[in-house]
């Protein structure tokens, strides 16, 4: 039996979003066992039509027989439609794999399992960022590895760059925003978007491809195109001259070992250039496919018209990118010896190819950069709207005007805590200091690390995970988790010191500020702890920030008599028999019990 009201609604919605992938998991399953049996029976009417076509072919022939011979002509085409429809059933069931790992995806999201995740971002961290490590933002358990669904380098660092604590650009967070918010009412679309991306390579660096398109090949490419031309007509001409003319076979062998003469000669440079083309088969084709998908999609708000916006012009996207891939095509019948041997020598087909990958970049090899940083942002989009995918209570955070810092949040929860375990805490803050005691795992920490992560997805333009939450933007200073540097010598104490120097430092430029400490100065005795805490947070008491600070030294909660505007809030516990339980909700005033001498008699290291 539920007792809380609001419990019930958001357990039954996380419920409900479980199921729905859940569902399409088993749908996506029972069409991968269909695809199974089509590809055994195409397997099998290939196995039978083709030594069939060949009996009913040769024994034609040699009883010339007109209608055998049409049969085997029949039985050829009807070979070569198997072979094709199996074809495009095998790139069917490649990408119903894909849903399948996508949709696996999601539900590691509602069990806990994403955090075994490989991509956790761990080398977008820097040291020079404490938010980084204190709110979770990069590594094992962060909110990258929960959000992450990018495939391309170029994804995941626009990823990494938009978690930011600090707001750069409103406007863009804004459009971010908007697009997300569309994204979330087609959650099937975003299944196939991502399961399309999935098929592309780990970690995919399209940098490399962007820049190799758009540098125009260097010579004078319609000289040998006009070579090409001229040689490669002359060829065929003589040949067929030769075969149904009667003609001399001389002219032709001649002009077929010049061609092959003058496509060795050029080699090294059609090889240089044709060479990688012909190993980006694959990749093209998956972009092609992304790219139809993006120009069907049913996206047609401003914000997304306004991402997409590069595949349609000044090129269109998915026509250039067919015609790079049938050229990839042929770039790469290349690697075959006898083809290599055999094209060039009757068509000059090296130099045909590098003609035509030259005007297509002269056309459309600028515009290949913008396709690409268009997949990027999907991918960063594909992301941010995870959160609402796979959350029940989530919000899009509204930004508030003015020059004093404002943060309003109203059953805000942490995004890295399974949702129906997490305790909602609601916040209205403004410029000052509020002192937060109580007990240890009361849940202090936790509250700073919901209000800064939720502050950096909002930055991101992501929902956050909150019935309603507005804020000043503000950059998020904090000094949560610290820890000595030995070969730096700098102990624990003194690395929070330089923390919170840089803090004060960053204070006096007048810039919305939100500052999270947690146990302020715990690595030094607790008078000087106190003493210095003083000092810290009367410096830190400014107009232009909202300090949050965690403590078990209760004399802190008398800051107020002594002139600092703080306010206290603190979180409480019980006992039941040997038990401490916590509701892990936040409370006006000081806190004015502790439970660490309990702790210390249940671990038996003190007395009764």
């Amino acid at each position: 039996m539920c007792y809380n009201v609001n419990y019930c609604k958001m357990r039954r919605g996380f419920i409900l979003k479980k199921s729905f992938y859940e569902t399409v998991r088993e749908n996506t399953i029972a069409l991968e066992r269909v695809q199974s049996k089509q590809r055994t029976r195409f397997i099998l009417a290939r196995t039978l039509v083709f030594p069939a076509m060949l009996i009913v072919l040769v024994h034609g022939y040699d009883m010339g027989s007109p209608a055998e011979l049409m049969l085997g002509g029949f039985l050829l085409l009807l070979f070569v439609v198997l072979v094709a429809r199996h074809r495009k059933l095998e790139r069917l069931r490649l990408l119903t794999k894909s849903y399948l790992a996508v949709t696996a995806d999601y539900l590691a999201r509602f069990s806990g399992e994403w955090k075994n995740l490989p991509e956790d971002g761990a080398a977008y961290g820097k040291e020079k960022r404490p938010p980084d490590r204190d709110l979770h933002i990069f590594g094992t358990a962060s909110l990258y590895q929960y959000l992450c669904a990018a495939r391309t380098q170029a994804g995941r660092d626009r990823l990494a760059a938009a978690l930011s604590a600090t707001p750069y650009d409103l406007e863009r967070t804004r459009r971010r925003q908007a697009a997300v918010a569309e994204l979330l009412a087609h959650p099937l679309l975003c299944i196939e978007l991502e399961a399309r991306g999935a098929r592309l390579p780990d970690g995919h660096d399209t940098r490399k491809l962007a820049e190799e398109l758009a540098q125009p090949l260097k010579g004078s490419l319609k000289l040998i195109s006009c070579i090409g031309v001229v040689f490669a007509n002359a060829c065929m001409w003589s040949f067929l001259w030769a075969i149904f003319a009667g003609g001399s076979w001389t002219l032709p062998l001649v002009l077929f070992m010049f061609n092959l003469t003058v496509a060795m000669a050029f080699y090294p440079r059609t090889q240089r250039e044709l060479a990688p083309l012909g190993h980006m088969v694959r990749e093209l084709r998956l972009y092609g496919r992304i790219f139809r998908t993006l120009e069907r999609a049913p996206l047609r708000g401003e914000a997304f018209a306004e991402v997409l916006a590069p595949l349609f012009s000044p090129v269109r996207a998915t026509k250039a990118q067919g015609r790079l891939t049938m050229l990839a095509d042929c770039a790469a019948m290349r690697r075959n010896a006898f083809f290599f041997f055999l094209a060039n020598g009757l068509l000059l087909w090296d130099l045909h190819c590098m003609a035509y990958f030259s005007h297509w970049r002269l056309q459309a090899g600028a515009a290949a950069a913008g396709w690409l940083k268009v997949w990027a942002e999907v991918e960063v989009l594909l992301s941010l709207a995870r959160i609402g995918h796979t959350r029940e209570v989530h919000v899009f955070p509204q930004f508030l005007d003015g020059e004093k810092p404002h943060l309003r949040a109203e059953a805000a929860m942490p995004l890295l805590i399974p949702e129906e375990s997490a305790t909602p805490n609601d916040a209205d803050l403004t410029s000052g200091t509020l002192v937060i005691t109580g007990s240890n795992m009361s849940g202090k920490t936790t509250y700073m690390r919901t209000l800064g992560s939720n502050a950096v997805l909002a930055y991101a333009g992501a929902p956050v995970c909150a019935k309603s939450f507005a804020l000043t933007p503000m950059a998020v200073y904090t000094s949560i988790q610290i820890s000595d540097d030995l070969a730096g010598g700098i102990s624990t104490f003194y690395a929070e010191l330089l923390r919170i120097k840089k803090m004060m430092t960053y204070s006096k430029h007048g810039r919305p500020m939100l500052i999270l400490i947690d146990e302020i100065f715990r690595g030094t005795n607790s008078a000087d702890r106190i003493v210095g805490a003083r000092a810290a947070i009367s410096r830190l008491t400014l107009p232009h920030a909202i300090t949050i600070v965690t403590t078990h030294d209760f004399e802190l909660c008398d800051l107020e008599c002594a002139g600092i505007p703080v306010a206290n809030a603190h979180f409480e516990e019980h006992y039941e028999g040997d038990k401490i339980l916590f509701d892990f909700k936040i409370r006006e005033g000081r806190c004015r019990t502790t439970n660490a001498q309990y702790l210390l008699r249940m671990a038996g290291i003190m007395g009764e």
